[in-house]
């Protein structure tokens, strides 16, 4: 029951009032602007709860602005919905019409298209990044006089509303009171509630009309400003979603399939916060997610060449634009046409419900053993990054291949004498965590080259099949023991092994590695890697 209705003293009749009955789905307040169902509210919640940052934007905002909350989830509601459109549930209060003026001028821009099509759609974490850094831009360009403003044409309308209510109220039990002298004093009491929720009424419209009159200066500085916090959220969202996909599997076309499950599964909001996280607490991770992406583009279109069968397994359902692939009820919008122009649109914006298809590489491949040298000198920069960010990054792209081909990997660190870790994934699977702490080993010693082949003799050995591939990344070999060459070579032969190696940033010991490897790169300049990227990628 509201405080107005507990003022009056009338129990018996307030008992026989019937409550409103609380329907969830839309909110119907009068606060939103963007068109939005029980879905999206609730969608907008679960942001805010996995989110911690969102979840204490929205609290610092609404104590800003009274209207900040409304305008997070509009914000939120137009990077996150396929085709989000300005349509109010309810008419907008007078000080939430600020709010559609706001979003308005957002949707105008190009930036915010632009952050739509990187990825915002369907997720989460990129939605309610966008959402933080416009919300920032928005409110801080309307400046305090504007805000206070605002916040007192809230103020009012939320009292002018409260005494028409009383007012309607007070009329109610007067009409139902059976004492004629109680009656007479209610609808005093009505009276008087109207007449100041009138007057109310009129200072309302003052401050609509000073904030019509301002409204022109106000969109264009909003835009401007949006404009700004858009480029500078898009930053941070590339950089987020390098991480994830670095890291979390997001690159190859076996992303989030379960080790002997068959079915994907995509990282949760709250898994993808954490790799952001990590990877945003290290520049040298930071670095190699960015590598990552191209390298792992190449590596899957280097395999995707050698795939003798086409996609033929239907693995899930997903969106796109790939007509071939159409569901049958996608391609039934044609046939309506008051439906043709929605295919239209989810076709433009890859939102079309689509068959992923996969093909398959023949099984019972060995593994792919990548030996990464971690001498100090591998922190040295090679051209545009160091060699070391260099070789994680590969290491990233052939773990796509790994988990792509359901293929054994492993990763031999090695350094100085006894210093050397290995760490194997079957069929290709890490999870984050590992991955991430994989890449950021380093020992930053010297350089013994002989132990980590012996390493990968030994997993060569004990795989059950054939046709391994051994990578070497380095920069300079001094010596190889006669005995470990000659069981190499063997290994080669028995087992078909084949071998790669990579001199990055000096061609030291290249005549040494011819004899233990198919081919020898020698990268003066990490800018110039792509032939060797090739031929890496291609095992």
């Amino acid at each position: 029951m509201n405080a107005i209705s507990e003022q009056i003293q009338e129990p018996e009749l307030i008992a026989e009032m019937e409550e409103p009955e609380i329907v969830a789905g839309a909110i119907a307040d009068g606060s939103q602007a963007i068109a939005h169902d029980g879905f999206d509210v609730e969608t907008f919640e679960r942001a805010a709860g996995d989110y911690a940052r969102l979840s204490r934007t929205v609290e610092e905002t609404a104590g800003a602005i009274r209207t900040g909350a409304a305008l997070m989830r509009d914000l939120f509601w137009s990077f996150h919905k396929r085709a989000p459109r300005i349509a109010p549930i309810a008419p907008l209060s007078p000080a939430y019409e600020i709010n559609q003026q706001i979003i308005e001028q957002i949707l105008s821009t190009t930036e915010w298209r632009e952050m739509r099509e990187s990825g915002t759609v369907g997720d989460l974490l990129s939605s309610a990044m966008a959402t933080i850094g416009c919300a920032g831009s928005a409110i801080e360009a309307l400046g305090q006089e504007t805000i206070r403003q605002i916040n007192q044409l809230h103020e009012l309308s939320a009292e002018v509303e409260q005494l028409f209510a009383r007012a309607e109220t007070l009329n109610e039990l007067a009409a139902l009171s059976q004492d004629a002298e109680r009656s007479e004093q209610l609808k005093k009491e009505a009276a008087q509630a109207k007449a100041d929720a009138e007057k109310k009424e009129k200072k309302v419209e003052r401050l609509n009309r000073k904030l019509d009159e301002s409204s022109e200066a106000r969109e264009q500085k909003v835009r401007r400003a949006v404009r700004q916090g858009l480029a500078e959220a898009m930053a941070e969202v590339e950089q987020a979603n390098d991480a994830i996909k670095a890291f979390g599997g997001g690159y190859d076309a076996g992303f989030g399939i379960e080790a002997g499950a068959g079915r994907r599964n995509s990282l949760s909001t709250k898994e993808k916060i954490a790799i952001a996280q990590k990877v945003g607490r290290s520049p040298k991770l930071q670095q190699i997610a960015a590598v990552c992406g191209r390298f792992t583009r190449i590596a899957l279109q280097q395999q995707k060449t050698r795939v003798k069968h086409p996609p033929d397994e239907i693995t899930s359902i997903t969106t796109g634009c790939e007509i071939e692939r159409l569901l049958p009820s996608e391609i039934a919008l044609l046939a309506d046409p008051g439906l043709e122009d929605l295919f239209y649109l989810k076709f433009v914006e890859r939102g079309l419900m689509q068959y992923d298809l996969i093909g398959h590489e023949p099984e019972g491949q060995g593994p792919i053993i990548l030996a990464v040298d971690e001498s100090e000198s591998m922190s040295w920069m090679c051209g545009p990054m160091t060699k070391e960010v260099w070789s994680k990054a590969v290491m990233l792209a052939l773990l796509s291949i790994a988990r792509l081909q359901k293929r054994d990997f492993a990763i031999i660190h090695f350094s100085g004498e006894s210093n050397i870790k290995v760490e194997v994934f079957p069929k290709g699977q890490a999870t984050a965590q590992e991955t991430i702490a994989c890449a950021s080993h380093f020992f930053n010693g010297g350089t013994v080259f002989d132990e980590w082949m012996d390493e990968a003799l030994g997993l060569v050995g004990q795989s059950a099949f054939d046709k391994a591939d051994s990578i070497c990344v380095s920069d300079g070999v001094g010596r190889l023991k006669p005995e470990t060459l000659a069981i190499w070579q063997k290994m080669r032969a028995d087992r078909g092994m084949r071998s790669y190696s990579i001199l990055v940033g000096t061609s030291e010991g290249e005549q040494l590695l011819w004899q233990i490897s198919d081919a020898v790169f020698c990268l003066d300049d990490l800018a110039e890697d792509i032939q060797a990227l090739e031929a890496i990628f291609s095992v």
